[in-house]
């Protein structure tokens, strides 16, 4: 239920060992995905942290192995430290080798793991890190972990742990991802394909009291986009078979478009009273069927090394985070079909044969890389190359050498001597009489002139202009 295009190959656990053993080496976090869910035991009184990670082993170096495999050999070290004093709790190293064979070696692969930690209440930092001997380089990721205590009374709810599959442990199994005689291979990716659209959530349901009336609970899936868009909502009915019950659920998100979304689990009495809430972010993305890139052979032909640098670095002024990680994450020959279904889907009309957004965005980004290049940066990654791919031509610049004149009317007063822009927009975003104003200062007289203030909160220092 994971990528169809990528395949999990290897599932390894290990569980953290005392500390002392090697902390894991620097780098960036680009060769692997992380995730985390905690799981309690009320009765004891201690939460279970579970990471998870998947290493895309096309990053990785392979060697030649017997009936037509490929080995790929790398170490996986895990980092425990407490974010109030730093100290560490916990680490382990483990050194693994999956096989793949050679004919898939070329596709994205994934191999899937986890740590496992008994931890008391509190905020943690965990590092994770991904060594390729062969090549002496290595990649960390690091997350920040709140382990909460429990509620002191009533009903709670886990974690969510997204998974590409689960199914029933043979009886007495325990070990590698085996809780509640399951076993859940988790999805670390949090990405689903829109060609398989279903995928599984597991959780576990705390202190659950026997209902007076001999009911049964109610469990509500609800699928919605950040800003509170909802697309579906499932209901399930479920017995109470003690005070902590397992719950799995294959959910369903055919026709949602690719994008960011997330999943809220609601717990009830079954009569309309909510005893506990839970929601965890997950990414939707397009999987190309074979249909697809065959007719695609002619009109698109897989990027070249330089090629897929360059495209990227444009789709980063426009795509979300998770787009940008679906991009990495396809085969090549993939990717400029990906491109092409990013642009038309920002396309504002469809019965036109041009994509205004896409043209007006390569217009500007043509501009900037121009008109604000530094001898030391490229003109899109200057701050005002930036705000002009956002926001466009200004209605109106004020410029002064000599720092801000007074004809400005601001109610503010920090610039007296540095050169400086004023960047006006009287329309901005299709709104109408809507004012904005970005103050650029040029603090090392080297013409790179740097986002101050602005009208709007988050870009700089806030002001107010009088009389607006």
């Amino acid at each position: 239920m994971i990528y169809r295009s990528i395949a999990v190959v290897l599932v390894v656990t290990a569980t953290w060992a005392g500390a002392g053993e090697a902390e894991p080496a620097s780098g960036t976090g680009d060769a692997f995905y992380c995730d985390y869910a905690t799981f309690y035991r009320p009765v004891a009184g201690t939460a279970c942290l579970e990471v998870y990670y998947a290493v895309r082993l096309e990053r990785l170096t392979a060697t030649p192995g017997e009936n037509g495999l490929a080995l790929y050999s790398f170490n996986v070290g895990a980092q425990l430290r407490r974010r109030a004093d730093g100290a560490v709790v916990d680490e382990k190293v483990v050194n693994r080798t999956a096989a793949v064979a050679t004919a898939d070696s070329t596709r994205p692969v994934l191999s899937v793991g986890e740590f496992v930690v008994d931890l008391a209440p509190g905020g943690y930092t965990v590092a994770l890190g991904v060594g390729d001997p062969a090549q002496g380089r290595s990649s960390v990721n690091t997350i920040d972990v709140d382990v909460a205590p429990p509620p002191v009374t009533g009903p709670f709810i886990s974690d969510l742990e997204f998974a590409t599959s689960v199914a029933e442990a043979e009886p007495g199994t325990t070990g590698e991802f085996v809780k509640n005689g399951l076993t859940v291979i988790p999805n670390p990716t949090k990405f689903i394909s829109d060609r398989d659209p279903s995928f599984a959530v597991y959780f576990e349901i705390y202190r659950l009291a026997e209902r007076a009336d001999g009911g049964d609970y109610n469990v509500r899936y609800e699928i919605s986009q950040p800003n509170g868009r909802r697309f579906s909502v499932t209901e399930r009915a479920f017995a109470r078979t003690g005070p902590d019950v397992a719950r799995v659920e294959d959910l369903d998100v055919t026709g949602i478009a690719p994008g960011r979304y997330n999943l809220t689990v609601r717990v009830s009495d079954g009569v309309g009273t909510e005893l506990a809430v839970r929601t965890k972010e997950f990414i939707v993305y397009h999987e190309y069927s074979a249909d697809e890139l065959a007719r695609g052979t002619d009109r698109f032909a897989p990027y070249s090394q330089e090629e897929e640098k360059q495209v990227r670095k444009e789709l980063s002024f426009v795509a979300s985070q998770e787009e940008l990680a679906a991009f990495d994450a396809l085969a090549p020959e993939e990717k400029p079909i990906f491109v092409d279904h990013f642009w038309a889907r920002r396309d504002p009309d469809k019965n036109t044969p041009e994509n205004e957004f896409k043209n007006e965005f390569y217009a500007r980004y043509r501009y900037v890389q121009e008109r604000f290049r530094t001898p030391f940066r490229e003109g899109a990654v200057t701050d005002r190359g930036a705000i002009y791919l956002k926001f466009g031509a200004a209605d109106e610049i004020i410029t002064s050498p000599m720092g801000m004149p007074s004809e400005t009317s601001l109610d503010y007063s920090a610039w007296q001597s540095e050169p400086f822009e004023a960047w006006e927009y009287y329309k901005s975003g299709g709104a109408e009489n809507q004012y904005v104003m970005f103050v650029f200062i040029d603090r090392n007289g080297d013409g790179d002139y740097e986002l101050d203030a602005s009208t709007l909160p988050g870009y700089g220092t806030l002001i107010r202009a009088s009389g607006r």
